[in-house]
């Protein structure tokens, strides 16, 4: 297919880019050209298979599978994304387009390693290529998960990509330094600007992710400590690590060494965070992880290529590296920027256990997973360490050798911490509540005002007043009106957040199997089948399913004829009011021979209305400090690029 042809095409590329970058100097043409025509073979597969999803080309398995005719544009944009394949495809994209940047600064030795890992990329994603035929063609595709129709989730996983293609570069720059000129500090500079764009992008989008889950998943909290998530958290640690001992190795030439090793390890641990949640070893521990496939084996021999071969460079270069003192007193601000990094490391070290328990137990026997009260009583303290080090280096150093942007950063880090404690230190109550009646929970005066359905029936709100402000909980609705995805209800002030978790009241629904021509009771009605028909398309699948019922109350009859209207995931139908909406049926299914239906019998949209429902309230003090400290964090990492 084409789409292949195209990554094929990187592949050379990618390769002769490697072996030119190694070669003579007047190969440097030739480097530049088959940099330049690897960024363009995957911005092309990207291209393809973005005109594929809007061209509902469902011909793909891909586009089949997370796309479909009725997705919103928006939606169809970030499909690209939406799985395994097409967000390999969005990092290699990333990767070839900073290596056409970076080919502009930087010397041969660090593309040999670039261009060497963009091509086990692009090996990585032909493996599970996003271009591979389906099986059968249907006439819609499945289209995205409702969980991820959400803003904050359609740009979450570009950002996180992003700083993960970025993490490359001062990787590769370390590799090259030490393979040209061990001693050499030159490259620090570069390296440190590349360092804090990735690491502002891969903690943006680790934030962007969590006010996602806070705002749509409904559980009441921001962090979970799934595995998943602490597969992107550790590397975003370690490149802080990074990051200072970069600064650090300009002044203490001794530094050096380690911050070669904290290269190493960072990326190392892109690539293994990847081999976690891609190989299907987290399938029972996350509900993030994709399913296992045949990819995992690569990506961890990938990832033992790039730390072996990483530290195997490092042991055999260490002895042309700088020695000497990495500090000469306890009173230093160099030994507080190494104990600052060796708790971060500590941090890290005890969030990659957690993350790997899984993997580590099932060597052991069987795999098994550790509670979030594990992440809890490790990391807080080392947290409360952490942001007394910043405080008193402040204190002590007034800001002296750090930029604003660098300033700024380090405020957030403490304003965040503390908002973790505080928006923690709120009250949960779980209280089932009546319409229109008031009750008091966690000091705030709350009244379930009922549901509201929106005019294409996809989406309903429960809909409360807290305190006189209006809050809506949103359930999306899937296409035979089962919800698909809750959101929960907010209101936000200077002081916190109310948050409100609803647990709807479950309502009794009849299923009936009724035969053509027989009389089936349910409750005080008489139903019975008389006649089915199904309309076929000039393909000859079934388009619509009629079905004509006679129900009867004892005082009158009411002929109706509820229908299927029959899609890839088995159909839509909507009920039928009868006897001035007193119950209501819908047709959910019919037998091959046409003898046979099944409906459900619902309640009224009164009975509906009026029922109580159950929520989880619980409050959030000063949360608003948390999103403004990471979006500070963002800010001065970003302007500290500039120094």
């Amino acid at each position: 297919m084409i789409g292949n042809a195209l990554l094929g095409l990187t592949l050379a590329a990618s390769m002769l880019a490697t072996a030119f970058s190694i070669g003579a100097r007047l190969h440097e043409k030739y480097l530049r050209w088959s940099t330049l025509l690897g960024a363009v073979g995957a911005t092309a597969a990207s291209l393809y298979l973005w005109q594929a999803i809007f061209a509902d080309d469902f011909s793909i398995a891909y586009v089949m599978n997370y796309s479909a005719r009725s997705l919103p544009t928006v939606y169809k944009i970030s499909a690209f994304w939406a799985g395994q394949q097409g967000s390999f495809l969005l990092w290699l994209l990333f990767h070839s387009i900073a290596g056409v940047i970076l080919l502009r600064s930087t010397d041969r030795s660090t593309m040999t390693v670039y261009a060497f890992l963009q091509s086990m990329l692009t090996i990585l994603v032909l493996t599970k290529s996003p271009f591979a035929p389906s099986e059968v063609i249907p006439f819609d595709g499945a289209g995205l998960n409702p969980l991820l129709q959400d803003f904050w989730m359609a740009i979450h996983p570009p950002i996180i990509f992003l700083g993960y293609a970025l993490l490359a570069i001062p990787f590769s720059m370390s590799i090259g330094a030490l393979l040209k000129n061990p001693s050499s500090r030159a490259w620090l500079e570069s390296a440190r600007r590349w360092t804090l764009i990735a690491w502002s992008m891969l903690g943006a989008g680790i934030f962007v992710g969590a006010y996602w889950a806070y705002k749509v998943l409904g559980w009441g909290g921001y962090w979970g400590w799934d595995p998943v998530e602490n597969s992107s958290l550790v590397p975003w640690l370690l490149s802080a690590v990074l990051l200072h001992l970069i600064n650090l190795s300009k002044t203490k030439p001794a530094v050096l060494s380690v911050t070669h090793a904290a290269a190493i390890f960072t990326y190392s641990l892109v690539i293994y965070g990847t081999f976690l949640t891609r190989s299907g070893i987290l399938g029972d521990f996350s509900v993030h992880s994709f399913a296992g496939s045949s990819i995992g084996l690569i990506i961890a021999v990938a990832n033992a290529v790039i730390l072996i071969g990483g530290l195997a460079i490092l042991t055999v270069k260490a002895k042309s590296l700088p020695e000497g003192r990495m500090y000469e007193s306890f009173n230093e601000r160099a030994f507080l920027i190494l104990l600052g990094m060796l708790i971060l490391i500590f941090v890290a070290v005890l969030v990659w256990i957690g993350m790997s328990m899984p993997l580590l137990s099932q060597l052991a026997g069987a795999p098994a997973a550790v509670d979030t009260s594990y992440y809890v009583k490790t990391t807080a303290p080392l947290g409360v360490a952490i942001a007394a080090l910043i405080a008193l280096t402040f204190a002590k150093y007034k800001l002296q050798s750090m930029s604003r942007g660098g300033a700024l950063a380090h405020a957030a880090v403490l304003t965040g911490l503390l908002s973790i404690v505080l928006s923690s230190s709120g009250g949960v109550e779980t209280k089932e509540m009546m319409p229109n009646v008031e009750t008091e929970i966690l000091g705030h005066k709350i009244v379930y005002k009922g549901q509201e359905f929106s005019e294409e029936r996809n989406q309903k709100f429960y809909v409360y007043a807290v305190d006189g402000a209006e809050a809506r909980a949103l359930t999306k609705l899937r296409s035979n009106g089962a919800d698909a995805a809750r959101e929960p209800a907010i209101v936000s002030t200077v002081g916190g957040d109310v948050y409100i978790a609803p647990t709807p009241y479950e309502l009794a629904v009849d299923e009936l199997i009724i035969e053509r021509k027989k009389v089936v009771t349910c409750a005080d009605f008489n139903i019975v089948f008389r006649e089915s028909a199904i309309d076929y398309d000039l393909a000859g699948m079934p388009r619509t399913v009629r079905a004509e019922l006679m129900v009867t109350d004892g005082a009158s009859v009411e002929t109706i004829e509820p229908t299927i209207e029959v899609t890839r995931d088995g159909g839509t139908s909507e009920p039928v009011d009868v006897f001035n909406g007193r119950k209501r049926i819908r047709l959910t299914g019919i037998s091959d021979d046409e003898q046979r239906i099944r409906v459900e019998v619902l309640p009224s949209m009164a009975e509906i209305e009026s029922a109580p429902i159950t929520a989880t309230v619980s409050t959030k003090p000063l949360i608003g400090l948390l999103w403004l400290s990471a979006a500070a964090l963002t800010v001065g990492t970003m302007w500290a690029v500039k120094r």
